[in-house]
């Protein structure tokens, strides 16, 4: 059934005709001072009771009524039967037939999901940890035997944008003599001016591609390479500078790249969650794996407050239907409504 037909969408759609004229935000906090009460909730960490947070959507253009059948969409709509599949591992990823499982990268071995490869991230989390904690110390040297100052991470869209913002998120947790850049451009100038900031005897490739075929990786890959070699000369020193994200071995040993450099991950990791698997091993080493392993931990509380709390007071399906209500409805969120 497509969304349209469900009873409560077009209850929605008569509750916006109705009344989206009349949705103005200081009416609606003037005639309720009970608004914020009834419009806010309260995310209390499983883990770790101190860490809370406010989800306020009071000032989101919305009443109970319009709220209420949001939900109700929500529940017609069979959100809670494809929750529950997909942390059983169902392949509720059709058009692909694929398990749809960032909460298994996260999951620290909660779920009992049979999904092949979910077995397998402890020892990519191990292997993260290990390779971190020997470049974060010194351990790890480049070919001339100095540390690594500098990590470049080479790849698109998921493997590019969730490191991106989350090393930026956490800067202040960062380690202040290790730089992080990121190439995401296949425009030649977004690498050459990333490598006028670097030296080859302290810099360390990531190269982020499930099938090391990605054009745009790839291709700023082998000229990072060449650049690379322009000064160090002999291809077995590229063992000690590129690392690859990757589950295609014979092409990541082919570029040079050693398979104990190799991280995995799996089909059923989506490139917009990946930063949770292996694509997120610049995190780890700009903010430490003990940080990284916090944030996958914070992850997985939201994952069991998903999984476990009821619709009205889930804030991911809260914040879910909110976006529903605006991109469907009103198409300009807010954009007039605060005079």
């Amino acid at each position: 059934m497509v969304p349209s037909e469900y009873p409560s969408w077009k209850k929605l759609q008569q509750l916006y005709d109705n009344q989206h004229g009349s949705l103005v935000l200081k009416d609606l906090f003037a005639s309720d001072p009970s608004r914020f009460s009834k419009f806010s909730r309260e995310y209390v960490a499983a883990s770790n009771p101190a860490n809370t947070f406010l989800l306020d959507y009071s000032k989101n253009l919305i009443t109970e009524p319009i709220l209420n059948t949001l939900l109700d969409l929500a529940r017609e709509s069979g959100v809670e039967g494809y929750r529950d599949k997909m942390f059983a591992g169902e392949h509720i990823n059709t058009s692909e037939d694929r398990a749809v499982l960032h909460v298994a990268l996260r999951g620290f071995g909660t779920y009992n999901i049979s999904e092949p490869g979910v077995d397998e991230v402890p020892q990519v989390l191990k292997h993260i940890q290990e390779f971190t904690d020997a470049v974060r110390s010194g351990a790890w040297k480049g070919y001339t035997g100095k540390s690594i100052t500098a990590i470049v991470n080479i790849g698109i869209g998921g493997s590019d944008l969730g490191p991106v913002m989350v090393t930026e998120a956490l800067k202040t947790y960062s380690k202040r003599d290790l730089s992080p850049y990121f190439v995401s451009n296949v425009d030649g100038t977004h690498l050459a001016e990333t490598l006028r900031k670097v030296d080859p005897e302290t810099t360390l490739f990531i190269i982020a591609s499930k099938t090391f075929t990605t054009q745009e990786t790839i291709t700023n890959a082998e000229s990072a390479r060449e650049w690379f070699l322009a000064t160090a000369k002999d291809r077995a020193h590229i063992s000690k500078h590129f690392v690859a994200l990757s589950t295609n071995e014979k092409a990541v040993t082919a570029f040079g790249i050693s398979k104990d450099n190799m991280f995995g991950f799996w089909d059923w990791v989506g490139g917009r969650y990946s930063l949770w698997s292996a694509i997120g091993l610049s995190i780890a080493l700009v903010i430490g794996y003990d940080k990284f392993e916090e944030l996958l931990r914070g992850a997985h509380d939201m994952d069991r407050h998903f999984r476990e709390a009821p619709l009205e007071s889930n804030l991911p399906v809260l914040l879910a239907v909110l976006g529903i209500w605006y991109n469907d409805f009103y198409g300009n969120p807010l954009s007039t409504q605060f005079n």
